[in-house]
């Protein structure tokens, strides 16, 4: 459904609160790959927590408005929220910290803001499934509540996060190093699927105004994305605060 003036304003107000997205350096990011990755790295960074951060966003907002018909639904989508969060921290955690460290940069930080929000993750995580099962009621202000318990430190660690790829730093690495890096994470990213799970939604949580030919693969890979991989969940993706395209969207109950 096409949203008015109105509606648009709304649900992008909507997406960038209670967490704020980081600013981007270059607005709007173009999405090209360039031959040095240098400057590509942290604004796809940017790009992807901004998604994540504003899919927590959704969670909160929809949690109170969810109908009851919709809540197994939603229940799915915070769930798929959930583990795309995991997914992207665990090729952090598998792929760029090793490449980084062996590289003589300082990843502890990172790695240490990683297990400050992981048990309240895993709180909120293990509710939900509860929920699913029908094990225990849904209730909004429990989600707020559990939600509320690790996403500020997580969405801290998101902006945290930045400054430590940031092109200066990363301008200090041997070509070489970031050219093998770029080359472990896109087979890393292959073999992690997600394609009818993690794919839509972190689609979902992306503002094409913020980097319209975002993400940069082929177009026809991208139409494929958009428009089959994402009819496998497609009750979970009207609770994502914008469509496959990138447009502003508001769940109605």
């Amino acid at each position: 459904m096409a949203l008015t003036t109105s509606d648009s304003a709304h649900s992008s107000e909507l997406a960038d609160t209670p967490w704020a997205p980081i600013t981007l350096i270059n607005y709007p990011f173009q999405g090209i790959v360039p031959e040095d990755p240098v400057a590509l790295v942290s604004e796809e960074m940017v790009i992807i927590h901004n998604a994540l951060i504003r899919s927590l966003n959704a969670i909160w907002h929809n949690s109170a408005i969810v109908s009851q018909k919709d809540t197994p639904a939603f229940v799915n989508y915070s769930l798929v929220v959930l583990a795309a969060i995991h997914s992207h921290h665990d090729t952090e955690e598998d792929v760029m910290f090793p490449a980084f460290v062996a590289a003589g940069l300082d990843m502890e930080g990172n790695k240490e803001q990683h297990r400050a929000f992981h048990a309240g993750m895993e709180v909120f995580e293990n509710y939900l499934e509860q929920v699913k099962r029908n094990e225990l009621p849904y209730d909004a202000a429990t989600i707020r509540e559990l939600l509320k318990d690790f996403a500020g430190p997580l969405v801290q660690h998101l902006h945290d996060e930045i400054p430590t790829i940031a092109p200066e730093i990363l301008g200090r690495l041997d070509k070489a190093v970031l050219d093998n890096f770029v080359k472990d994470l896109d087979a890393h990213i292959k073999r992690a699927g997600g394609l009818t799970t993690t794919i839509p939604c972190v689609l979902g949580g992306h503002k094409a105004q913020d980097a319209p030919d975002w993400p940069p693969i082929p177009p026809f890979v991208r139409w494929i994305a958009r428009n089959i991989f994402s009819r496998v969940n497609a009750s979970y993706w009207k609770f994502a605060p914008f469509t496959q395209t990138g447009e502003p969207q508001v769940y109605r109950p």
